[in-house]
């Protein structure tokens, strides 16, 4: 037997005691000198959506072939985007009152075809009212992100003498995407499907240029792409 293992086992059994201790005198310490600093995050908001897009009967290589003819008939519809939207159907009423057909904004069978024939002719039918700009972009109190709410920022050109439906819609910072089927009180058995964009603006929804908003990186992605990229 090595002599010397009783002292040996001694000395490791007092240092790994003696390191015990070091050790909790140590929490000992730290628990007591102050509290580990916090980070708090505060997640960004969740777009809301809501409802479907509504059917329509129109492509969107059909709705650019319309915005084309009307430009040529002398009513301008700012951007031929294929997404019919309130400077769309002003122009569209400007021309079928000019034409003399039933004022709906609905692009029918009679409409299409009259506005087929004088744009082929060059014949200047209108002059589309002007549309007065709204201001820009959110700001101040944020409106509710609710059917009823967007409905009553709806530009007053797609509401004048129609049955208006928002069949779905979308909010993300401030910003609103609504689409919306008008359905004329003269005809009901005619609508046309709108896309909305809008902005929050001291606690109620404004509709929006797109021509001025629908630009990448001025909106959110969700309000972009549902209010700038459909048809």
């Amino acid at each position: 037997m090595n002599p010397t293992f009783p002292h040996r086992r001694r000395r490791l059994i007092g240092a790994v005691a003696l390191g015990l201790t070091l050790v909790a005198g140590a929490a000992a310490c730290s628990s007591g000198s102050k509290t580990p600093a916090t980070t708090t995050t505060t997640a960004a908001p969740t777009p809301t959506t809501s409802g479907a897009k509504p059917v329509s009967t129109l492509t969107k290589a059909d709705i650019v072939q319309m915005q084309e003819w009307l430009d040529a008939v002398g009513c301008d519809v700012g951007n031929n985007d294929g997404v019919i939207g309130p400077l769309t159907v002003a122009s569209l009423k400007s021309f079928q009152k000019g034409a003399g057909l039933n004022v709906d904004g609905v692009y029918g069978p009679k409409t299409k075809a009259a506005l087929s024939a004088d744009a082929q002719a060059k014949k200047k039918v209108c002059t589309p009212p002007p549309i007065p700009t709204p201001p820009v972009g959110p700001t101040g109190a944020a409106a509710a992100c609710t059917s009823s709410a967007l409905q009553a920022g709806l530009e007053p050109t797609l509401t004048e003498g129609a049955d208006v439906k928002i069949d779905g819609f979308g909010c993300d910072s401030g910003w609103a995407y609504a689409w919306v089927t008008i359905t004329p009180k003269s005809d009901p058995s005619n609508s046309i499907t709108v896309t909305e964009v809008m902005a929050s603006r001291d606690g109620k929804w404004v509709a929006q240029s797109r021509a001025a908003v629908c630009v990448a990186g001025k909106m959110p992605k969700v309000v972009y792409d549902n209010g700038c990229l459909v048809n």
